[in-house]
């Protein structure tokens, strides 16, 4: 199994650039499920959490209003908060180290995008933030008002601070995993390949083109609109600034389609 190697602040938090997110996120792929990154396919992303890595997956609710997609639980503990729907009231239950725990609400056929995204992010916590959450179990007391885990929001508040001066650890933390959880789930090589292939016989200047690249991502990788135009943006593919909406690209494509066979 590939272990990265990282460098990390005093407190645990990684050190770690988007560029070397990417570099692990192939790894861990070519490791796990090597036919992606020469021939791309949905990643097997429960499978790489669960049998990969070896995490325990657990399906909650985590809040009253959705506000809360997933936690990872990094020692044994019996304080994880979830919300009881039929009582209307929110209880703990315990956890062992390194669980899993996705809020029920992604079950929903609708949510399949969602869901793959958010076990990709607390994969990514396990892969990443261990060191920042462990403790010495024999010196539990010291650490009544600790609990070792992170709730993971649907709004994360270091999307909503440009300035990453303003960051604390939590911040960081969260955008390496969205980072990495990208970093796997579309590996940056078998991203390129579609892309560059792509682009041999497309003008990306035209944004119905890259509506149809978009969508290709999209279903190449089982992720949402909005994930693979985010990667594109990252990876070069599509301006950073387009505000371009490419909710549109799958019906394009399959039109393109229709249109190519007739």
């Amino acid at each position: 199994m590939y272990t990265p190697t990282v460098k990390v602040k005093k407190s645990g938090v990684p050190v770690v650039s988007k560029k070397e997110l990417d570099a692990i996120g192939e790894r861990f792929v070519a490791d796990f499920q090597p036919n992606v990154p020469k021939n791309p396919e949905p990643v097997d992303i429960d499978g790489f959490a669960e049998l990969y890595l070896g995490m325990t997956p657990d399906y909650q609710y985590l809040s009253h209003n959705g506000i809360y997609l997933g936690m990872t639980v990094f020692n044994d503990t019996n304080k994880v908060i979830v919300f009881d729907p039929t009582s209307q009231r929110a209880e703990y239950i315990s956890a062992k180290a390194r669980t899993m725990i996705i809020d029920k609400q992604l079950l929903e056929e609708n949510q399949q995008h969602r869901y793959r995204f958010t076990v990709g992010h607390e994969a990514s916590h396990d892969i990443l933030h261990t060191a920042y959450f462990a403790y010495d179990p024999c010196q539990i007391s010291m650490f009544d008002d600790y609990e070792p885990m992170i709730q993971c929001r649907l709004d994360t508040p270091s999307g909503n601070k440009k300035n990453t001066t303003e960051w604390n650890d939590c911040d960081w933390m969260e955008w390496q995993s969205n980072t990495l959880s990208s970093a796997i789930l579309m590996p940056k090589c078998a991203v390129e390949l579609i892309a560059n292939r792509y682009r041999e016989h497309k003008d990306l200047k035209n944004p119905i083109h890259r509506c149809i690249l978009v969508a290709h991502i999209s279903n190449a990788f089982d992720v949402s609109i909005a994930a693979a135009t985010i990667r594109l943006k990252d990876l070069g593919y599509i301006d950073k600034n387009d505000t371009t909406d490419y909710s549109i690209g799958t019906t394009l494509m399959d039109f393109a389609s229709v249109v190519a066979a007739v």
